[in-house]
This record gives structure tokens, sequence and C-alpha cells, in this order.
């Protein structure tokens, strides 16, 4: 047992969703290599519309966080209106998953002080891979998170962008790369747990890596 504990870990998560077609692209990757994942939702897309989205993600050992209501930065946002948010968007999650969110990721990775003291969940930022730019490729995706990955590492992709959105095609380099060095994928919950970290005592910071 001590041995799996000392393994590499990382955890995967993915912004912006859902979407019935797009999110189903990645949540078909992540059974292909048997990996668990956090999706980081926004919480105007949980809907009836993509409730059997958020089943299979639940099914299938994933993690709900919570990325806000819309897309807009919450860097200029009133304590009211990020309290109305963020509690929506839980609401919503813990009405299509049953599960609660225990992670927030501000969009557009936009902080403010306002928001760290406002917001009762643990703050996941991560390493990139420029994969809102359209023209970046899947190997090009797949490199700027190898080149960048470390022990503890979050990374930070998505699985809703305009297309075209090769970021599926990238896990199909990311992963068994990552497998190969040694690397086990798992949730943000567990990548905490792991460490040996209790996440009441986490609140206010942000993680890119957790140590």
């Amino acid at each position: 047992m001590m041995a799996e504990f000392n393994k590499k870990i990382t955890a995967l998560t993915f912004d912006d969703g859902p979407d019935v077609m797009l999110t189903n692209l990645i949540l078909d990757k992540l059974d292909k290599f048997n990996v668990p994942a956090t999706f980081m939702v926004v919480g105007q897309r949980i809907n009836d519309t993509t409730s059997s989205v958020i089943k299979r993600m639940v099914n299938s050992g994933h993690e709900l966080g919570n990325h806000s209501w819309g897309y807009s930065s919450m860097g200029d946002m009133s304590k009211e209106e990020i309290k109305e948010s963020v509690s929506k968007t839980t609401a919503a999650i813990e009405s299509y998953s049953g599960t609660s969110p225990k992670f927030f990721r501000a969009p557009n990775l936009v902080y403010s002080k306002t928001l760290y003291d406002n917001v009762d969940l643990v703050f996941a930022h991560g390493i990139t891979a420029n994969d809102w730019v359209q023209t970046t490729t899947a190997q090009q995706r797949a490199d700027e998170i190898l080149r960048q990955i470390e022990d503890g590492a979050i990374i930070l992709l998505h699985d809703v962008q305009p297309l075209p959105h090769p970021t599926p095609e990238a896990l199909d380099i990311i992963i068994p790369e990552l497998k190969d060095q040694g690397y086990e994928f798992v949730t943000l919950s567990d990548l905490f747990l792991r460490r040996g970290l209790d996440l009441s005592a986490c609140k206010g910071k942000v993680y890119s890596v957790v140590p």
C-alpha cells in the first residue's frame, strides 16, 4: 500500500462543459484509458439536455467541480454576485449529479480578494495547454502539458471550446506518455487525499500543484 501512495500522481481537469457532443468525446477517451477526471462545470449548462452527460460522469467515477454560473470573469464582481453565481452552480450540480462540489475554478483564471473571501471551496488552477486557442494542434497541446508536468500537478484542459478542438486527440498522447513515466491519474479529491491534506485547511489558496 505504501508503494502505491508513493507513486507520482496527477489530476486531469476539464473546463466549460457539460456539452452533449464535446464532453462525450472526452469521456470516450477517459473510458478508453480507464482514468478518472474532474469536470469543472458551468452552471448555466447544467440542465435536462445535458443530464445524460452528467449521469455518465458520475457513473464513470469522475468528479464535478464548480466553474461558476457563466463565462464572465469574476475579478470585479461584488460579494453578492459571487455568492449567487457559485451557489446557483453548486445547487445545479447537486440536483443533477447527487454530489457536492469541493473545488472551484474562476472563469478565465481571474481572481480577487473578494472571490477568495466569499467562495467556500478549494481553488484549483493548473498547468495549461493553450487549448482555448483554436489553431493549436493535438500534438502542441500535449507537448505543453508534458513540458510542464510534475508530481502532484493539476492538468487544466477544456472539454468545451469552439471547433476545431483536438483536446480529445491530445489525450491519446498525454495519457499513455504519463503512464509510461509512472504517473497515476486521480480525481482532484483523491489528489489532495493522497497528499494528506484536509480540504478545510486549503481554503483561500490557489493550487496548480499539490505538494
